[in-house]
């Protein structure tokens, strides 16, 4: 249906009813935030046990006040399925006012309004009841789960039941999160590339990052699994500096880092251990892949295959055979870049 159509159906429909109810509606009071509610007047058609009774206007002409209500507000994008969902408020509303006649009051103003997209309008509410219902079900569930947990599981839920209309019907908060994500992205490159901050200033800044964009339950998950460093110690500007220190000061350093983020002491302890022996391993394989240089270069054939199965058993034992299979698939895992306090 076109707009101009929707627009003559309007006002036609509003000079019939306006007639019928300038004198028989009484002023409204507005108890319910809804800009909706009170559009639906208590006096319009009061409830009785068991059935609906016409007081004051014959239902039809209700019909006809809500589907012009319907084309005025959301006639002109009613083809898309955000507007076509916020009709289930209005819905919910004419349900409370109305238990009995409700829904067939609702129902009938839709096919007065927009009688092309009934049709379509009703499957897509059928699906956001059941969606609502999901909510309602999984309500514990789902405060007891952190934000992002919280927010991949509703999403999840979401494109279960809406497929690709999720991304249209809850644009808005998909938009929100695509800005924080490439406002994030943006300040990290910039962290990055800023050699010339201490790694004290590089790490306030990335806590402050979060802080700002997040919520606190995101920071505290980022810090508690490990996140935020991992974020931090991959930086250049941060490794540039942690590589040019001795090993004791280094880890000295990466400790403090670690403390400045919210580390509990226990988790800093553990993970320097980790480091060193971590350090100890690229050591060793530093050491062996400049053994394994030297042996390249002075040794061919069957000789040069008996002695770097020699080293790799020398310097790795029970993994060599490990080593051996993945430098037959032409990976080197000593020649990747080294990272301090990642790998």
């Amino acid at each position: 249906m076109s707009k101009r159509r929707y627009v003559g159906l309007s006002v036609f429909l509003l000079i019939t009813v306006s007639l019928a109810f300038f004198f028989a509606i009484p002023p409204e009071q507005e108890t319910t935030p809804s800009p909706a509610a009170k559009d639906y007047p208590d006096s319009v058609v009061a409830e009785t046990t068991g059935a609906d009774k016409v007081n004051v206007v014959d239902a039809a002409q209700l019909v006809e006040r809500i589907a012009v209500r319907f084309l005025e507000t959301y006639g002109d994008t009613i083809d898309q399925p955000a507007t076509q969902a916020q009709l289930f408020e209005e819905r919910r509303l004419l349900l409370s006012k109305y238990p009995s006649r409700g829904a067939a009051l609702f129902e009938d103003a839709l096919a007065l309004a927009f009688p092309e997209l009934k049709d379509q309008i009703l499957a897509l509410l059928a699906k956001l009841s059941l969606y609502y219902e999901w909510l309602d079900e999984q309500e514990l569930r789902l405060q007891g789960l952190e934000t992002l947990q919280r927010q991949a599981a509703v999403w999840q839920k979401r494109e279960e039941i809406f497929g690709q209309l999720a991304s249209q019907l809850w644009a808005d908060e998909e938009n929100a999160i695509e800005k924080k994500s490439e406002a994030f992205q943006q300040e990290l490159t910039r962290l990055n590339e800023a050699e010339h901050l201490s790694l004290q200033e590089l790490a306030y800044q990335l806590q402050a990052t979060v802080d700002n964009l997040y919520d606190d339950d995101l920071a505290t998950r980022m810090t508690g699994a490990g996140t935020m460093g991992r974020t931090l110690f991959s930086m250049n500007s941060v490794q540039n500096q942690l590589k040019s220190l001795p090993n004791e000061e280094r880890q000295a350093k990466i400790n403090e880092l670690r403390r400045q983020l919210g580390y509990p002491e226990d988790a800093v302890e553990r993970l320097a251990k980790l480091d060193q022996e971590r350090e100890q391993k690229w050591q060793n394989g530093e050491a062996y892949m400049a053994q394994r240089q030297q042996l390249q270069q002075s040794l061919s054939g069957r000789e040069l295959d008996n002695a770097m199965q020699r080293l790799r058993q020398e310097y790795f034992g029970s993994s060599a055979p490990t080593i051996a299979r993945e430098e037959e698939e032409d990976f080197f895992r000593f020649e990747r870049g080294r990272r301090y306090g990642v790998n």
